[in-house]
């Protein structure tokens, strides 16, 4: 069965990679409604988040959201450098770079942390293209080929990645790359596992990784927020403000400060394209 996954994933990805852009963009649309439908259970919970989001003033579409997460997977499939650079990369936006800029003159690494927004493998080059030395942590997979493909292909693409998961000492490797220079990107809207520290988040509790805001801690290296949302032409990478990690009476209570400006600059940053949020794990403690 394992090898069998492996096997659909290479043939999808060597006829998708053939395929223009705008082909990608449309069999999202026909694919997302029949992956919303086959899928009902996980469509209804995100039915019940409609509440949430209604009241802080965003409009989610539960079946845009499936879609959009469609388009996600059918890019990355077909994605190649040859592709990016053809489609992708001349209508890119970077909002916010002076963030960036100036933080290098003083760290040899930085740490972004983003959200499951977007597409962050299109990140990959356009950081590149900025001087990134880019690092990422790819989950675990119980299908050590699926895995491996993935992060073949992040690599080509101009990342490094190391795979974390319980007896990597995942943490302390982050800490000497960081130091020797590498950005460090981390997705942070949710912690696998059930498990992280409870954070307020859009106004209710959420279980959020600790990872970036511990690593911002231990080394004293800001984090910055990012996201790679779509726009009416491409994509756009955006910076948020940078923020540290101070410490205040002890080292929980600073990671517990961390993490609720984490979450806000989040939200800033999801109520850009709310239905572009690729969230359809539980999040909320009241969804597990």
């Amino acid at each position: 069965m394992k090898i069998l996954q492996l096997m659909i994933i290479n043939i999808s990805h060597q006829i998708l990679k053939t395929l223009p852009y705008w082909l990608i963009k449309f069999l999202s649309f026909p694919i997302g409604i029949i992956y919303f439908l086959i899928t009902f259970r996980s469509s209804f919970r995100l039915y019940k988040r409609k509440d949430l989001f209604n009241n802080s003033g965003l409009f989610y579409n539960p079946l845009l959201v499936k879609i959009n997460y469609t388009r996600y997977w059918l890019e990355t499939l077909w994605l190649t450098n040859k592709n990016f650079k053809k489609y992708i990369s001349p209508y890119i936006e970077i909002e916010n770079q002076d963030f960036v800029n100036k933080l290098k003159k003083q760290y040899p690494g930085l740490i972004f942390a983003l959200p499951h927004q977007g597409n962050w493998e299109f990140a990959i080059p356009i950081g590149n293209s900025i001087s990134l030395n880019l690092l990422a942590v790819a989950e675990p997979l119980d299908n050590t080929y699926v895995l491996n493909w993935f992060k073949s292909l992040r690599e080509s693409l101009g990342i490094e990645i190391i795979i974390g998961g319980k007896g990597q000492n995942t943490f302390d490797s982050l800490v000497e790359k960081l130091n020797s220079g590498k950005d460090i990107c981390l997705l942070s809207d949710r912690s696998i596992k059930k498990s992280g520290v409870a954070t307020e988040f859009f106004g209710q509790l959420a279980a959020f990784p600790k990872g970036p805001v511990a690593l911002s801690f231990k080394t004293g290296v800001p984090i910055i927020p990012t996201t790679m949302i779509k726009t009416n032409r491409g994509y756009r990478l955006r910076f948020n403000k940078p923020f540290y990690v101070p410490y205040f009476e002890n080292e929980a209570t600073s990671i517990q400060y961390g993490l609720k400006t984490l979450s806000k600059s989040f939200e800033e940053l999801l109520a850009l394209d709310i239905n572009d949020w690729h969230s359809i794990q539980p999040v909320w403690t009241s969804e597990y």
